[in-house]
């Protein structure tokens, strides 16, 4: 029976090819340093320059490397090259490092012999990393074109499909069915029986043709797609074949570990009944110690940005006028209705027509707004709405009652978002971005489930570094 390689699973994990660029940063860190200190003094540091003014200069290159998608392969900052997102990404290291020495004082980076070997070690960190990614990239899309997921289909896949080649769009997908036979197969979404590949899916047969197929292919993994329809005889071949170290994954393990998302098209409610996680609506020690940090944030958060929207409104003023601010109806948690508050970005009569999505290139939005809106600025307000309880900073982004009453005819599941306070920014936001459609309604739906179901302290700090990005980089509409 073919076993998956080890190589496959790690090109197929996000988080360990970021823990092995960790590990070969934080090397060329230690190494870079110590070289360029031994290049100027001829001498080699006793403590290998292990100290914490090193540590912190780490802290701050690995913190800007992250923020510059340096940790994978499908950025998202698609307008940035690799080497102009490291470039940055140093850049921005030695500014801090810089300010570091002007708050601390020169003593600081002195046991570095000065500027020299800071400005030094940066330049060959920075070269260090684009030869790591560049050979890590190589390596990966190699290993990624000779992985195949072998799935055990009870139904129609084409929604899994696209969600699969979104993100492994290198991977391979390999089809059984539950049909008695292949020829039965009427599915524009799936390759016919020839086997010829669309978009890397390949049809290969039925479940009776399991074993042929472990015998005959390099298989990384099974996915089932209903679990609970599946027969007791293929459920013994399976335990079989994972106690062997196959990995077996149900449809939305898979979509958990893989996607980051919870596929809302095929939940049930025995799996909502059953299913772990969900800690944040039913842990009142959590919900509390993350209101507090809402407190927090929306109070410090609101100092620092006060010379930012103090400048925000004036622009407003300027360009269209009165009012400044505005608000909208909401709906926020269990159901409940509250007045959202934004920095006004369209036309005083944008909804003259009723409501409706903001469109790409809306004309109803002003020439200020435009930018507001791009770097989310808009949303500063949205402090207030925290501070009163009526949102907090991180959750499932607050929809209008009018489209709210649609989308749950449509969207299946989708009054679940609001078992939860809604949030300024939200896993949905810097996964998915600004939706427009039903559709866009559900995908974003998945990734707000998928934050509900496995909230925790580092999803949230997850969440703001990957916020910063996007005003960072003003990606908004």
């Amino acid at each position: 029976m073919s076993q998956p390689s080890t190589a496959a699973y790690i090109s197929g994990s996000t988080n360990m090819t970021m823990l092995l660029l960790v590990a070969l940063d934080l090397i060329g860190i230690i190494v870079v340093f110590n070289l360029n200190h031994w290049m100027i003094t001829g001498t080699l540091a006793a403590d290998l320059l292990i100290t914490w003014k090193l540590t912190l200069i780490a802290g701050f290159i690995f913190l800007y490397f992250y923020l510059m998608d340096l940790y994978t392969f499908d950025s998202p900052l698609s307008q940035l090259g690799m080497l102009e997102r490291s470039f940055i990404a140093t850049m921005l290291t030695g500014i801090t490092v810089a300010l570091t020495v002007y708050v601390l004082g020169p003593k600081f980076i002195g046991g570095f012999v000065g500027r020299g070997v800071l400005m030094s070690s940066l330049l060959f960190l920075w070269l260090w990393c684009l030869l790591l990614r560049y050979l890590m990239n190589n390596w990966i899309l190699k290993q990624r074109e000779s992985i195949q997921w072998l799935v055990l289909a009870d139904n129609e896949i084409s929604q899994f499909s696209q969600d699969f080649h979104t993100i492994h769009s290198q991977e391979k997908l390999l089809i059984l069915t539950n049909r008695k036979s292949v020829q039965q197969i009427d599915d524009e979404h799936l390759p016919n029986p020839s086997a010829q590949n669309i978009n890397d899916v390949y049809l290969t047969g039925n479940w009776n043709d399991l074993d042929r197929i472990l015998e005959a292919e390099k298989v990384s993994g099974i996915i089932i797609t209903t679990p609970n329809n599946t027969p007791e005889a293929l459920l013994n071949k399976l335990m079989v074949i994972r106690i062997a170290g196959m990995r077996i994954y149900t449809l939305n393990d898979f979509y958990e570990k893989y996607l980051s998302r919870v596929p809302v098209f095929s939940l049930s409610q025995q799996w909502l009944a059953m299913a772990l996680g969900f800690e944040l609506i039913h842990n009142p020690i959590g919900l509390r110690f993350k209101r507090y940090i809402d407190i927090f944030i929306a109070l410090v958060g609101g100092l620092l940005f006060l010379p930012v929207f103090t400048l925000a409104a004036i622009a407003v003023f300027l360009d269209s006028g009165l009012p400044i601010i505005y608000s909208q109806k909401r709906v926020g948690e269990n159901g409940a209705i509250f007045d959202v508050y934004k920095l006004r970005t369209m036309v005083i009569d944008a909804e003259s027509d009723g409501a409706q999505f903001t469109r790409e290139n809306d004309p109803r939005i002003t020439r200020v707004g435009y930018y507001l809106r791009k770097f989310r600025l808009d949303e500063l307000p949205q402090l207030w709405n925290v501070l009163l309880g009526e949102m907090s900073f991180i959750g499932p982004r607050p929809e209008r009652p009018e489209f709210t009453s649609e989308l749950q005819k449509i969207v299946p599941y989708y009054n679940l978002r609001h078992i939860v306070k809604p949030g300024i920014t939200g896993w949905a936001q810097v996964m998915y971005g600004y939706g427009d459609s039903s559709s866009d309604a559900a995908n974003k739906l998945q990734y707000d489930l998928f934050y509900v179901k496995n909230y925790s302290l580092i999803l949230d700090i997850s969440i703001i570094i990957k916020s910063a990005k996007v005003i960072l980089f003003g990606v908004g509409r």
